[in-house]
């Protein structure tokens, strides 16, 4: 069933209300950059559903990057999935490495603006998203931020109270999964039949379509509810 025009003008009025702000968080090696879309979580720590971008929100550019809101292109039912999603009542935020900060293809802003109108677009449809973390170093430049190393995931559980150990992280390569392992955070994989498939895909709960997304993490966030999840 579809919004009645109310309920739409609702959201996106309450969108425009929680536009997010550009805050980058000061490491003792390197700047990691952290956009938040809602107030921090300052009750009893709690699980969360971290997803990757390219390649698990939008689809990856082959060769290139995305650089401009023009060019960011939904997978295909994920806006769907990630509403469903919300019903498990979870703050979900974004996890990626975004390379083309530091190889000069695109500025902070520049991301700060895709990443906003992304949380517009899935906002429209009543899927909030709590955060956004960016690595933006160069693979070269072996700061403690890009995954597979779980900085982002650690400053994300710091930041909004979140028991990583009862978390589960969505992405579609083996860095995602090492940097989950690395985090003590568990990981579901989203992965089509084209293409190369990541190695982890043989031993992890992987999702070939976005269907198969919901049921995967429900039923481990229903695993964690009922007894603790150890790393």
């Amino acid at each position: 069933m579809g919004l009645c025009r109310r309920d739409a003008q609702a959201i996106r009025a309450l969108a425009a209300s929680t536009r997010p702000t550009l805050e980058v968080a000061q490491e003792s090696s390197a700047n990691l950059l952290r956009i938040v879309f809602s107030e921090k979580n300052a009750s009893a720590r709690g699980p969360a559903i971290f997803i990757d971008r390219d390649g698990v929100i939008n689809q990856c550019r082959a060769g290139d990057y995305v650089l401009d809101w023009s060019q960011f292109v939904f997978m295909p039912g994920i806006r769907e999935a990630l509403k469903q999603l919300t019903t498990l009542r979870l703050p979900m935020i974004v996890i990626s490495n975004q390379a083309a900060v530091g190889k000069g293809l695109l500025d902070r802003v520049g991301l700060e603006e895709i990443t906003s109108k992304m949380y517009d677009a899935l906002a429209a449809d009543g899927t909030f998203l709590a955060a956004a973390y960016y690595c933006p170093h160069r693979p070269d430049e072996d700061c403690p931020c890009r995954k597979p190393k779980p900085a982002l995931l650690l400053n994300a559980a710091d930041d909004f109270n979140i028991d990583l150990r009862r978390s589960i992280f969505i992405g579609d390569s083996d860095t995602d999964v090492q940097a989950a392992r690395a985090a003590c955070c568990a990981s579901v994989l989203f992965t089509s039949n084209i293409g190369p498939q990541p190695i982890s895909s043989t031993v992890l709960p992987t999702a070939h379509c976005v269907k198969d997304l919901f049921s995967l993490v429900a039923s481990y966030v229903q695993s964690t509810q009922r007894t603790e999840s150890g790393c």
